[in-house]
């Protein structure tokens, strides 16, 4: 598996607390099978994550992993906010997207509608492609797929993560992740993990719904192919 969006990195955010836990972390990504981890630290009002010390900390966990040995590997990217995915200057997100080519925005609960469209626009002209993170999280655009076949069609991606497949965020979170799979407007599966603590069992289980509800097929593409495709390697 290929995970793009994963708050690994420690004293960041509200990820991990430690640098332990970061490592325990990352070592149950890899037993859950995971070979690759795009590190999304938050970049918003709230945690404004500096490149500097997020990049000190990703140099840091790969060596661990190397020592432990732990066999992910790792990349820097960002979970940009709405609003900094539409106000902040193209010289602060470029640097936070994945390989250049792609911008992992959240979709927060209060996130209105209009706002898919405002931001694949602006991206557009930096050649940026938004990834929009848990639609199903977001009541103004999960009952409205065309918005989101809308904005696929323009460029973006739809990722759901783990924890709403498994009931984490709620039985309503958990419907509308799974009518969103069902309706095919869904490009990725994410871990979203912020802490070791039952961060792997959420991604094993949701990945095994979805290989026995759809196939395996549809896990490669939402784990492996198109994720591929995002950080530049070989599904």
């Amino acid at each position: 598996m290929i995970d793009t969006h994963c708050h690994l990195l420690h004293s960041l955010d509200d990820g991990p607390k430690t640098e332990r836990d970061s490592l325990e972390l990352a070592r149950q990504l890899a037993v859950a099978g995971v070979r690759t981890v795009v590190c999304t630290p938050h970049f918003s009002r709230r945690y404004p994550t500096a490149l500097a010390p997020a990049r000190a900390r990703i140099a840091e966990l790969e060596r661990l992993l190397f020592e432990a040995p732990i066999s992910l590997s790792l990349s820097l990217a960002a979970e940009v906010s709405p609003a900094f995915a539409v106000s902040k200057p193209m010289e602060e997100l470029l640097p936070r997207s994945i390989d250049g080519r792609f911008l992992l925005v959240e979709l927060e609960p209060d996130t209105p509608a209009a706002f898919l469209e405002t931001a694949v626009d602006r991206l557009a002209g930096e050649r940026l492609s938004p990834v929009f993170a848990h639609p199903e999280r977001c009541p103004s655009v999960r009952e409205q797929t065309r918005l989101l076949e809308e904005a696929r069609a323009a460029g973006a991606l739809i990722q759901v993560v783990a924890p709403s497949l498994t009931g984490r965020w709620g039985k309503e979170v958990g419907v509308a992740a799974w009518r969103l799979l069902d309706t095919g407007v869904v490009d990725l599966l994410g871990s979203d993990s912020h802490r070791p603590s039952h961060a792997a069992t959420h991604l094993e289980v949701a990945s095994r719904l979805v290989e026995e509800r759809y196939g395996g097929e549809v896990l490669a593409d939402l784990a492996e192919r198109v994720p591929s495709r995002l950080v530049g390697i070989a599904a």
